[in-house]
């Protein structure tokens, strides 16, 4: 019999088009934590969630409790419910916005647990950070978000949360497991400053850049003891082949020593949620449903142009970039004509618009210089300039700024897969950042 369930209220929104709401049993009251979703494309990249959850069972991943149709063609997955919110929260909440480096110690050791048996199933959660880890009522931290889970020897496209890639995942090369390790390294980091790592930079794509082509690693606080250092350092190997394995870093000190320095309660007691505080386990949105974009898209792409622009929330599944991958299968017929700029520069920037944007932007760039690095404040990357945007009606609604390789630009699938063979060879390292919904509301700083 299907639960009745009562929405409470809405958690978060990810950047795929789900939603995360508080539900409670009618029958019961217990509570739980509903991902729906309504988009076909959505919908589909959530039953491949559910795939991958309902075989996992672990004290260190959030249960799937099931999954079902409802009305209106949404589908549903029904998650257990996590009182204590996620690291991130208790971070916040936590004096000087940080955790200390006992309650680090245990947590870390929790998401290795995690990792290490995903990856013993030949799984990769491909978006470890303090918003994916969430603290159940046992206070044991547990693996959520699963949305880019994938078998480590896949061949979807890699993606994840540009502060929390690996070197390797940064030039779009692979993601496997070694990745994970990476990213439980910047989630400690984010344990100990309460902020993402690479947050003193002003500028995405240099950042990207930097993880992937230099030699530069995350800042460790100095406040951290010789075996935290020595854990990040061991996390932080450049080198995928070089770092160990999350089942090897259980046996580190840093990890070993958790349990002696705290031990958790059989139960532990958290508050009913009736705070945002309390119930924003997942990326969390405001009650505000009007998602609707109050300015025109030439003012969105403009307001880029304020001196040092900061980065969007780091953190945020707003903010994520895909890094394209070797699926290419599908074609389509209506790529727009290649202009000469495209065929001009070695790589070029291209802006992707909602169709009834087409007019503003072609308006908008038919006064722009050639060269429009300095009105986008995009980084000057040897041998790439940044030509008039070419605008094109792409099915995918939101405003994408996408890196191509000597190619014109093309229409993605629903999942942001490139898919014009026929116009290919697109660089596989190719980055796209989105700048629609849920960006107006941060100010160009």
């Amino acid at each position: 019999m299907m639960k009745q369930l009562r929405r409470v209220r809405t958690l978060g929104r990810g950047a795929s088009g789900a939603v995360v709401w508080l539900a409670s049993d009618e029958a019961s009251g217990e509570l739980l934590a509903v991902k729906s979703a309504r988009a076909a494309a959505a919908a589909a990249q959530l039953r491949r969630e559910g795939r991958v959850l309902e075989g996992l069972s672990s004290p260190h991943i959030v249960p799937c409790l099931g999954a079902r149709a409802a009305a209106g063609g949404e589908y549903q997955l029904l998650l257990e419910f996590a009182p204590g919110g996620s690291l991130a929260d208790e971070a916040a909440r936590s004096a000087g916005g940080r955790l200390d480096e006992r309650d680090i110690r245990a947590y870390a050791g929790d998401v290795a647990r995690g990792l290490a048996y995903l990856h013993a199933r030949a799984l990769v959660h491909g978006d470890v950070k303090a918003r994916n880890v969430v603290i159940g009522a046992d206070g044991r931290a547990r693996l959520t978000d699963f949305g880019c889970a994938r078998p480590v020897e896949s061949a979807r496209p890699i993606g994840g949360t540009p502060a929390f890639m690996a070197p390797e995942v940064a030039r779009g090369e692979e993601q496997g497991p070694a990745a994970d390790v990476w990213a439980l390294g910047c989630t400690v980091v984010e344990m100990a400053t309460g902020r993402a790592p690479w947050s003193d930079m002003d500028d995405l794509l240099a950042a990207v850049h930097r993880i992937g082509y230099t030699d530069a690693v995350p800042e460790v606080p100095a406040w951290l003891s010789a075996e935290a250092k020595d854990f990040l350092a061991s996390c932080f190997k450049r080198r995928a082949s070089a770092r160990p394995t999350a089942a090897q870093l259980l046996a580190h000190p840093f990890l070993a020593s958790a349990a002696a320095v705290r031990d958790l309660p059989a139960k532990q007691e958290f508050p009913s949620p009736k705070s945002t505080l309390h119930d924003a386990f997942w990326d969390s949105d405001t009650e505000d449903e009007a998602d609707e974009m109050s300015t025109g898209a030439a003012e969105r792409i403009g307001a880029l142009a304020c001196a040092a622009s900061a980065l969007p929330d780091w953190d945020s599944d707003e903010g994520w970039i895909d890094l394209q991958g070797d699926d290419r299968s599908e074609t389509v017929d209506d790529a727009p004509p290649a202009t000469a700029e495209a065929s001009a520069a070695a790589e070029d920037y291209f802006v992707w618009a909602e169709p009834s944007d087409a007019a503003e932007f072609e308006q908008f760039f038919a006064t722009a210089a050639t060269d429009v690095s300095d009105l986008l404040h995009l980084p000057r990357i040897a041998g790439v300039t940044v030509s008039t945007a070419a605008i094109s009606q792409a099915s995918y609604l939101p405003m994408y700024l996408g890196v191509h390789e000597n190619k014109i630009p093309h229409p993605f699938d629903d999942d942001g897969i490139e898919t014009a063979e026929s116009r290919g060879a697109c660089n596989r390292n190719r980055l796209r950042h989105r700048f629609g919904a849920g960006e107006t509301d941060r100010p160009c700083r």
